[in-house]
């Protein structure tokens, strides 16, 4: 068991632990955030710097009590009906020298385990895959369309979102939804579910497609954006508590920021509101309306009145609160757009923000941002540090791609870097310094859960708003700390 970052644990999966009873028992432990568990490597998240030895012992004695344990019970496997209609299943027939018949059979009539949940939300990567199908991963597509049922390697999956992949496509789950309805979202899947797959030959009968929750259309006061260069979207406090159903924690960039502006406008912290790279100009509507932003403090805008915050290369994100929050449906716990998920999306022109509540206080006309250094990055020690010659971080400079979104921030700089082999997939965390065939990337809020990439150092979390507020070509040292 090691340190991963200050507030978080990786340890090695005992061999023939009960998953799911794992998971189960390191959850309930006081202090802990999440549990992630690839397939031979897991990670305890805390809500706190993980400085107390009863920490490590907790955990230590859970993995001790479980490596004897009897296995989880198998449960009622969930049948999951498909349609074999793939890209790829004439091309995998071929391979394996069998007819389109013969692999439908093979995967429909195998049994399956999920090992692990990750790479997007709901993913549920299941074991069980007859040895005749293991086939290596195929060149990515660009998108592979949501509810594909696909196969790689050891094992077989549904891509729950339209995303990028490099697996071959078998067919489609047209009635699979990786979340359930309802704010919360309950995971369909989590490890340990036994599941089968049931040929269907033609279109079944689907409920109703669901419909995402709209955005409120105000026809009270309100914000209509009436310029929109570079990007803007809804953030709140985040979903913590989901990376083991594959949901990163989300929330915003520079997390002090975000939650200055909402100070400002008189909200609890964690309220919803806009986070801003380029410039967003904003009009009020039908009334005057309290705004707040991180650097330009609060001002109640008259109906009409207009309002810019601009990054202007000075900032990587800005951030814009309503009096009372912005308005803007729960969905898998939060309130804030996790784009990968196809939940909520970048705001146009003509989109129009009504407050969640207006509470009447009043606030401060002008305020300072809290002040965020150039000093350098303090980062720990990764898993995967050896690969690195000791002390290379902290004696190069580096600068910040424009590469970068909330997925990483990815660093440029001239150092020599050994190429990563990929491996099997390992807990990811927030601040996680991952070597790629592209060069480093520091994971940020909408970092996949899982990775297969060497991770060489974690950023301490006290630094990782200093980092993610650099502009896009600023520079960036890293000191151990």
């Amino acid at each position: 068991m090691i340190p991963f970052g200050d507030r978080a644990m990786r340890f090695a999966v005992p061999a023939n632990a009960p998953r799911r009873r794992l998971a189960a028992e390191l959850t309930a432990l006081p202090g802990v955030r999440d549990v992630v568990l690839a397939e031979e490597v897991g990670c305890v998240v805390f809500d706190h710097d993980v400085t107390k030895d009863a920490d490590r012992t907790a955990v230590a004695s859970v993995l001790a009590q479980q490596q004897s344990a009897r296995d989880d019970e198998p449960g009622t496997p969930r049948v999951i009906p498909v349609i074999y209609d793939g890209e790829d299943l004439d091309e995998v027939a071929r391979t394996i020298g069998r007819t389109r018949a013969d692999v439908v059979a093979l995967h429909s009539e195998a049994e399956y385990r999920v090992a692990m949940l990750g790479f997007l939300p709901g993913f549920a990567y299941l074991r069980g895959l007859p040895s005749e199908l293991r086939l290596p991963r195929r060149a990515p597509r660009p998108r592979v369309p949501a509810r594909s049922v696909a196969i790689a390697a050891d094992y077989t999956g549904i891509y729950p979102f339209a995303s990028p992949g490099g697996w071959h496509l078998l067919g489609r789950a047209p009635g699979f939804e990786a979340f359930g309805a309802g704010p919360a979202g309950a995971a369909a899947l989590a490890i340990g579910d036994v599941v089968r797959f049931a040929p269907a030959p033609e279109e079944p009968l689907l409920p109703p497609p669901r419909q995402e929750p709209a955005l409120a259309s105000p026809s009270g006061v309100h914000l209509e954006i009436t310029r929109a260069a570079g990007f803007a979207l809804l953030v709140d406090a985040g979903r913590p508590g989901r990376m083991h159903d594959g949901v990163p924690p989300g929330g915003p960039l520079v997390r002090s920021a975000f939650e200055h502006a909402n100070v400002l406008a008189g909200n609890e912290a964690g309220a919803c509101a806009l986070e801003i790279s380029g410039t967003i100009e904003v009009t009020a509507r039908g009334g005057s309306i309290t705004i707040a932003d991180d650097e330009g403090g609060a001002v109640t805008l008259r109906d009409g009145e207009r309002h810019v915050v601009s990054t202007a290369g000075r900032a990587r994100v800005r951030y814009l609160a309503l009096e009372g929050g912005i308005d803007a449906p729960v969905i898998l716990g939060g309130r804030g757009a996790l784009l990968v998920a196809g939940i909520g999306r970048l705001f146009r022109r003509g989109d129009r923000l009504a407050p969640l509540v207006r509470s009447g206080e009043t606030h401060p006309a002008t305020a300072q941002t809290p002040a965020l250094t150039d000093e350098p990055i303090a980062i720990m020690e990764g898993p995967d540090a050896a690969l690195l010659p000791r002390g290379a971080l902290v004696t190069e400079d580096f600068r910040v791609s424009a590469a970068s979104d909330r997925t990483g921030t990815r660093l440029e700089g001239n150092m020599s870097l050994p190429a990563p082999a990929s491996a099997k997939s390992t807990p990811m965390v927030m601040g996680a310094i991952e070597l790629t065939p592209s060069g480093l990337i520091v994971f940020g809020p909408d970092h996949p859960t899982t990775g297969g990439y060497p991770v060489v150092a974690v950023v301490r979390s006290a630094s990782l708003d200093r980092l993610f507020s650099r502009p896009i070509g600023a520079a960036v040292r890293f000191t151990f700390a």
